[in-house]
Order: C-alpha cells, then structure tokens, then sequence
C-alpha cells in the first residue's frame, strides 16, 4: 500500500523556512508510518521554495513536483491512495484513479477573504469542487469541522456523523527536552506576518513591562509568508520597534530544527492576538509547538486550545484586550521562573496525552487501511456567477451578488389607477344586481347597514 501525501508549501526540511502547512503535511505522513504503513511518500510544489538550495532527498520518501507536471509526478508515484494537504491544490490536481482524501486543516476560503483576494466566486467554485472529488475528508479541530460541513454538503456528501473526523494538528511523540541554556525571562513569538494574525498589542505590553522591570527579553522569529506576502506592510512599523528596541531579539524565518532550538533556550511563548473569525477557528500550530517544547502559553481564551490549556495549567488564557492582565502575567513570571517551569512540565504533558501523531492519526490511518471510493461520487461544478454592475459595496471588497429578477407586477400607473377602478365598478355591479333579480339581495344589505 503506497500512500502520496501532497502539500502546496515547504516542508520542514534542513535550509527551508517553517510554514504550518508544510508541518501539518509531514504530521500526517509520519503519523501513517506511525501506524504501520511502510510506503507512505510526501510531495511539495517547487515553486515554495524557488530560489533556495534544498535535497528533499535527505528524508526517505521525500520529492518535490511542478504544479504544471503534476499528471506526470502522479504517474511516477504510483500511489494507491492520495492525501491532499488542504483544497488549495485541487485546481493544479489531474483527474486520479485511485481514492482521494483531503485535509481541511484550516479555514483557507476565509483566509482569502482576509487576506483580500477579489475572486471569491471563483474561489468558492474551486473549493467545491475539489470537495466533491474527494474521497474522504478529515480537519484538524472540532471548531472547524462545523466550518465545513456545509461545504461537504454543497459538494455532494451525505449528512452522516462519521463525516470529516478530527485529526489534530500533531507533532512527534519524542518530546523535546528542556535546553541547559534555557532563560527563563525570555518571552518568544513565532509565526508569520498575515492579516489576519495581528501580534500587536502583546508584543508592545510585553516590551512595555520589561522595560519597568528592566529584566528579560522578547525573542520574535517571523516574516512574510514564503509562498505568498499577504501582509500588505501592515507590520513594518512594529518591525522596526522590534530591530531598534534593547530588550528585544529579531529574527526572520527559521529552518524547523534551528526554530525548536531557539524553542528551547526561552522560558514562555506568546500567542495572544484580537479575536476574529479566522482566529476563532484556528487550531494554531505555533502553539502546539511551543507546548511541545515545553513552553507555557500566554493564549487567547476563545479558540478551541483555551480550555485544555486552562484545564491542563500549560499557560494563561486572556481577553486579547486585557493589558492590565497581561501584563500582569509577564510581570509576575519576570521574577517566578518556577512557574513557568512547572506549567511547561504541564504543557509538555497535555502535548504528550493528545497532541502527538501516534495518537490522532486513527481516522485517516483506518480509511488508508481499505481506502475506497465514495459511493454516489459526482463531480459537482458549480455555476459560475452572474456578472452584476459594480455597486459601492462590491468595490470595497464585499460578495458581489445579482437578486433574481423581480416577479412581474403592476407598475406604477397600475398602483394608482386600481382604487379607482374599484370605486367606479362599484355601482356597475348594484345595477347588474337589481336587472337580474338581485334586488331581494340588495334589501338585505341595505338593512344591515
């Protein structure tokens, strides 16, 4: 049983940058090989990571592809099964043979939006439409999964309750140890600058009461996404407090073995950004990851991490608009290493228990087992939209969308005429009455008045 497993972004190979998509697609192939499999293959596009010096054949089982090649890597592969590491490259994906799994590791339509694209029918069209190919279906939160369900429907699959399980976003079960060299003052932020993760206001409160505390270190490790930019500049500004503030250490994008190196010099990981519908869905593997590592999180108290952090005491769980608490937090851990050191003994704990890939990997690993055909499967392909005139609404990024045409109906002169038409047919009808015998009838009536 040979399974392919596709991913759209860099791997986290030696010399290339860490991106979540590129380590949700390693999780799942590991996790297979965790379970057994022994032919379990990994492809990434090339085009993540044009410009670079990489081998990917420094890991067993590791290729890169063309987009535009992809029939003939296919061909090469010879998969029995393929996993596809989210939608996003369904439009590159030949027709295939063999049985189609697709992980919605994320809400990438609304990352989109977010990130402002203006093709959102033809978006809409692409996801659908890879979703109705597919075979089976898992995501990696419960959040999530209710997200997605009607997209599922769209795309043809019955509304059953097996439908698109949850496999965690997950990391190897070898926990990491604790670093020798580990300072416990030191506060780390990692992840890439998108619109819709907005570090801001942690990352300057931070700052704010280490300078009154003249103690400790903010570590931040990020950049623009390597695939696509879709920061737009927003955070040039907070780049520069970051290169020219004394308390503060920069780094750009990081290899994932020198990233969890640096993971493990600091003491707590930061994670806390305003809420919005994106980061409500989010199952963030920067978080889960720094766990891992061993640090607690200072996170947000809204997203389906909150409660098993809270409940394992791994990290602290805010209001992103809470400064005073927050501050709070680092003020207190400035000068109590022992808290942090116990509550990352409770992070690496929680990690152990439910987040590693031997131990959620189960629903995918028992499809890959008999991996079969949907019953019922047809390719949906969804109309394309209806061109309506640009309103102000559509030019300020909104859906665009065309009403039905209005049901035939009176028009003005119609509205206006018709009362009067009913006065003057009024006293037509009393006299057709009384010429056909009505006028017992009329008598009636008139004594009820």
């Amino acid at each position: 049983m040979r399974i392919l497993v596709l991913t759209t972004e860099p791997l986290p190979l030696p010399g290339l940058p860490t991106t979540g998509a590129g380590l949700r697609a390693w999780g799942l192939a590991f996790g297979l090989r965790s379970a057994g499999f022994d032919d379990v293959r990994i492809g990434f596009a090339a085009d993540s990571v044009r410009g670079t010096e990489v081998d990917p054949s420094v890991v067993p089982g590791v290729s890169m592809f063309e987009r535009d090649r992809l029939r003939e890597y296919l061909e090469e592969q010879k998969p029995d099964a393929i996993v596809l590491q989210h939608w996003g490259l369904g439009a590159s994906l030949p027709p295939v043979d063999c049985p189609l799994a697709v992980d919605l590791a994320g809400p990438h339509l609304l990352e989109r939006r977010l990130w402002g694209s203006k093709r959102l029918d033809a978006d809409l069209r692409e996801k659908v439409e890879t979703l109705s190919r597919a075979d089976f279906v898992i995501c990696s939160g419960r959040f999530q999964r209710h997200y997605f369900l009607p997209f599922l429907f769209q795309a043809g699959f019955e509304p059953e309750a097996s439908l698109c399980p949850v496999v965690p976003f997950s990391v190897a079960p070898d926990i990491p140890a604790p670093s020798e060299n580990r300072d416990l003052s030191a506060f780390l932020y990692g992840g890439f600058f998108l619109p819709w993760q907005d570090p801001e206001n942690s990352l300057r409160w931070t700052l704010e009461t280490l300078d009154e505390r003249e103690k400790g270190k903010l570590v931040v490790v990020g950049g623009p996404h390597p695939s696509i930019d879709v920061s737009g500049g927003r955070f040039e500004k907070l780049g520069r407090l970051i290169d020219e503030h004394p308390r503060a250490e920069s780094h750009g994008t990081m290899p994932f073995g020198e990233y969890l190196s640096l993971l493990g010099r600091c003491g707590a990981a930061i994670d806390l950004m305003p809420r919005n519908s994106e980061r409500e869905l989010a199952f963030p593997t920067r978080t889960v990851v720094a766990l891992w590592a061993g640090l607690p999180v200072i996170h947000n108290n809204y997203d389906e991490l909150a409660e098993p952090i809270e409940r394992a005491k791994a990290g602290w769980t805010l209001d992103p608009g809470d400064r005073q608490g927050f501050r709070k937090v680092i003020d207190r851990l400035v000068g109590h290493g022992e808290d942090i050191e116990r509550r990352g003994q409770n992070a690496q704990e929680l990690v152990r228990k439910h987040f590693t890939w031997d131990k959620t990997i189960h629903p995918l690993a028992d499809w890959c087992r008999e991996p079969r055909k949907r019953e019922g499967k047809t390719t949906v392909a969804m109309p394309a939209a209806t061109k309506a005139p640009r309103d102000a609404a559509s030019k300020k990024g909104r859906v665009s969308y065309s009403p039905p045409p209005p049901v035939a109906g009176p028009n003005r002169l119609q509205q206006v005429l018709s009362p009067l038409a009913l006065l003057l047919a009024l006293p037509i009808a009393l006299v057709l009455l009384i010429l056909f015998g009505g006028a017992e009838l009329v008598k009636i009536l008139m004594r009820r008045r």
